[in-house]
């Protein structure tokens, strides 16, 4: 069954950026626009003061005492990945400093948290100190217990606070309104790793801290709290130790789990939470999480092989348990039509509780409605249930609803679970799906897609999804950025090998063209592609690597027909690849090492090709090449190729290759005739334009009467046409001219004056004094004079007929014949300035006044 969504685009392009400053090379502007829009902080400062944690001081002297009078000291968990990475840590870091120390996690019987019998436990076993990481906040009775005992208790947490603060020792958690410190999301290992940074700033042994870093991206990764701020700095960094990992048994994990490229591959937010860390929580799920904490403490090598086998064993164990609980759940859904109702119920005596949260979420993300999944017991009388719920509809206002047929109950807007006798289950149904059919609105279970960008099929490169990767690590509140295309066609659409479940097709748009493009979940869609003449896509992008070449693949999240996505708005306008920053790099596979620069760029019939003394070293990239092409036939661009670095591979040859645009342009003949000089400069510079009304004065100053002059004129007006055209005079002249150096000796100088507030008058007269020439142009955004210098101001109309536009009334006009943006073609531009002279409406954004 096809998903019900609604593509929401979720940005505006930020077109004025765009259009304002292209010189110098920066991030994509798609990039930098995600950045600004997500808030996003490139910050990569690690310095944190934990002791703006409220009790943290508290926490550590308490420690250090029993460090120094050798207490047993228990570390408390949780059995999700977040908790056994929280354990090791502290377990790791208490160790080191000579701590006596040891952990316990309840099994998943036990239930989540603190419990009585288990704190009892560790009091018979002579604990002195217990410390919690990832749960306590809300166990009033567990620590007053403890109390009783006379157990010191330290609470290290970061789950939401429902009630008033348990009365133990310490009580650290980043959501406490007393805390200085800012960032209120931090996961448990984040919490348990700033206890420690505290410890070891007391030791002053800060520098021994990142080798646990790898542990707290796992953690943190794993329990999917918002990656920004300092989470991000944290699993930012722990990606980048972990293929040096100084745990054994992290690193066999990797290099079982990774066995080509375990030590050399860049590693990402999806290997931790797709890949490594349900390995860990499988262990939870199923058996016991100690043997889980038993890989990361454990330092002799034999052992750990021998604990990731059981816990590949248990991972492998989890997805088939998981897979039949799944397909026994879509066979009912499906039988029964469950999808058609407000919420979707599963009940079976033969469900592992342990998955059925998983399951719930699978089901869920299928159908998009609210799912329940429960596990029942018969020899109890009892079902344990996972709920897992949509935008906008709170799981546990629901249960609220029913909590009086509820044994216990408890969780969030968007996951809980609770208890119920099974012969309440089917009222509990009933129930449940009127409350949602009276108190949600309908428009909830079209699932909202968010778009970032409508892309430009160029974008789809190496030097693009490079850039891409600087939003890396991917997470909650930064999530992997969809991006769409519109009206594409398409051809060897198929299932994937064994299984009606995935799809395959091949994508072609405006001319680029995008192999084995995969749509996970996506057999559904196959009549709809089939039954469409054109489709749109939504994608996620990945920079791939097959026998260690680069692939840029498109992952489809969603796919419709053009005709029918009618609804999806866009502000999508064709910037014919002048948007792109040059230099970019891209990489190709020559067979041969030995090639060197210099390399050039040959435009053929085929492409585009790097040759080396005449001789095809390597073809580039096809839809690179078709860019290149663009930009050279419509633009007159001209490429300089050069390499960048080389890699000698088990496969092939890794070249990178830097490709730039040819910033200086050469006369193509040398005339004698002076006016001939000025046409040839001007046919290089502005092609088939005329100079505007300001440029002709400023250069007829200069050339013609030959005065020292100062021109007030505003940005977009065409200054660096005037300088260029200058500069180029005297090259041609074989003479020098220097721009802004009043340093530097020439025989032209050129000062351009942007000033923000006031103009500084006596900063202009100190230039003047130090070069002491009349072959002088000083340009200026603010008024002023100058004696002894020809004052031209700039004073330009615009014609009646021509109408600004906002840019972010873009979307309205840009498939009008009479809009004028900046990056379309010469042909496109005199076509419509042409409208102009013929003195028909025409709209544009500010860069028109370029022309008049």
């Amino acid at each position: 069954m096809k998903k019900n969504t609604k593509w929401i685009l979720e940005n505006k392009t930020n077109y004025e950026k765009i259009f304002e400053n292209k010189k110098e090379k920066k991030l994509d502007f798609v990039i930098e626009n995600l950045i600004e829009n997500r808030n996003l902080s490139l910050d990569t400062n690690f310095y944190f003061d934990p002791f703006d944690l409220k009790n943290i001081d508290i926490a550590i002297k308490r420690i250090f005492e029993a460090i120094k009078n050798n207490q047993k000291i228990y570390i408390y968990g949780d059995y999700d990945v977040d908790g056994i990475t929280s354990v090791s840590l502290l377990y790791l870091a208490l160790s080191e400093l000579g701590a006596n120390v040891d952990y316990y996690i309840p099994l998943r019987d036990e239930g989540y948290g603190l419990n009585k019998e288990a704190i009892q436990t560790l009091k018979n076993e002579n604990a002195d100190l217990i410390i919690s990481v990832d749960c306590g906040i809300n166990s009033i009775e567990e620590i007053n217990f403890a109390n009783e005992l006379n157990l010191d208790f330290i609470i290290t947490d970061h789950h939401e606070i429902t009630g008033d603060i348990p009365q133990a020792l310490a009580v650290i958690n980043p959501k406490r309104e007393e805390n200085i410190y800012p960032f209120k999301y931090l996961a448990g290992v984040g919490t348990a790793f700033m206890v420690v940074y505290a410890l070891y700033t007391e030791k002053n042994k800060l520098n021994d801290l990142e080798k646990y870093l790898d542990i707290v991206a796992i953690g943190t990764v794993a329990d999917i709290v918002p990656l920004v701020s300092d989470n991000r700095k944290f699993v930012k960094r722990g990606l980048k130790i972990l293929k040096n990992t100084r745990w054994i048994g992290i690193k066999q994990l990797i290099r079982k789990i990774f066995p080509d490229n375990w030590d050399t591959r860049e590693y990402f937010a999806y290997d931790i939470g797709y890949i490594i860390a349900p390995i860990f929580n499988a262990a939870g799920r199923l058996e016991d999480a100690k043997q889980a904490v038993s890989l990361f403490i454990e330092e002799d090598g034999f052992k750990c092989l021998s604990i990731i086998d059981k816990l590949l064993e248990n991972n492998t164990e989890r997805k088939n348990i998981q897979k039949k609980i799944l397909d026994l759940s879509i066979a009912e859904i499906e039988k029964k039509q469950l999808y058609n109702r407000n919420l979707i119920l599963v009940a079976n005596k033969s469900f592992h509780h342990g998955v059925i949260g998983i399951v719930a979420s699978k089901i869920l993300d299928k159908y998009y409605k609210p799912t329940i999944i429960m596990e029942i017991k018969e020899n109890e009388g009892i079902a344990t249930a996972s709920c897992r719920s949509i935008d906008g509809l709170n799981i546990v206002e629901c249960l609220n609803s029913v909590s009086d047929i509820l044994i216990k109950y408890g969780g969030h807007s968007g996951a809980a679970g609770f208890t119920i006798k099974i012969e309440n289950i089917k009222e509990f149904y009933e129930r449940m799906d009127k409350f949602i059919e009276k108190n949600f609105d309908k428009e909830l279970f079209v699932k909202k897609l968010k778009i970032e960008n409508i892309l430009a099929p160029y974008k789809v490169n190496y030097e693009f999804l490079k850039e891409l990767e600087i939003l890396e690590p991917y997470g909650a509140k930064n999530y992997t950025p969809i991006f769409a295309f519109k009206n594409c066609e398409y051809e060897n659409l198929r299932f994937t090998r064994n299984s009606t479940e995935h799809l395959m097709l091949d994508i072609k748009k405006d001319g680029y063209y995008f192999k084995n493009c995969i749509f996970f979940g996506g057999g559904d869609y196959y009549d709809t592609i089939l039954n469409s003449k054109n489709i749109d896509i939504a994608f996620k992008l990945k920079l791939e690597t097959f026998k260690d070449r680069y692939m840029c693949k498109l992952q489809l999240e969603d796919i419709k027909n053009s005709n029918e996505n009618i609804d999806f708005k866009d502000d999508y306008l064709e910037l014919n690849g002048r948007d792109i920053s040059f230099p970019i790099e891209t990489v190709v596979y020559p067979k041969r090492l030995d090639i060197e620069n210099p390399l050039n760029l040959i435009f053929n019939d085929y492409g585009v090709a790097i040759t080396k003394d005449r001789t095809i070293i390597e073809n580039l990239d096809s839809n690179l090449a078709n860019i290149l092409t663009v930009l050279k036939n419509k633009f007159n661009y001209n490429f300089t190729v050069k390499i960048k670095k080389k890699y000698l591979k088990s496969e092939n040859i890794n070249l990178h290759l830097e490709i730039d645009t040819i910033k200086n342009k050469n006369l193509k003949s040398f005339p004698l005739k002076e006016a001939s000089i000025f046409k040839e400069i001007k046919n290089l510079l502005i092609e088939d334009f005329v100079y505007n009304s300001i440029q002709k004065k400023v250069l007829a100053s200069i050339f013609k009467d030959k005065k020292p002059t100062l021109a007030i004129m505003d940005k977009g007006r065409g200054i660096s046409t005037i300088v260029d055209t200058i500069k180029y005079y005297y090259e041609y002249k074989n003479m020098i001219v220097s721009i802004n150096d009043e340093y530097k000796k020439a025989d032209f100088y050129i000062f351009i004056f942007n000033f923000k507030y006031n103009v500084d008058l006596e900063g202009v007269f100190e230039t003047l004094d130090k070069i002491k020439s009349n072959n002088i142009l000083i340009i200026s955004n603010k008024d002023f004079i100058i004696s002894d210098f020809r004052y031209l101001k700039d004073n330009y109309s615009i014609p009646k007929n021509i109408e600004y536009i906002d840019y972010n009334e873009i979307e309205k006009f840009k498939k009008s014949d009479n809009f004028y943006y900046p990056f379309l073609t010469n042909k496109e531009k005199i076509k419509i300035l042409d409208l102009v002279k013929e003195k028909k409406k025409v709209f544009a954004t500010r860069e028109v006044i370029i022309h008049f």
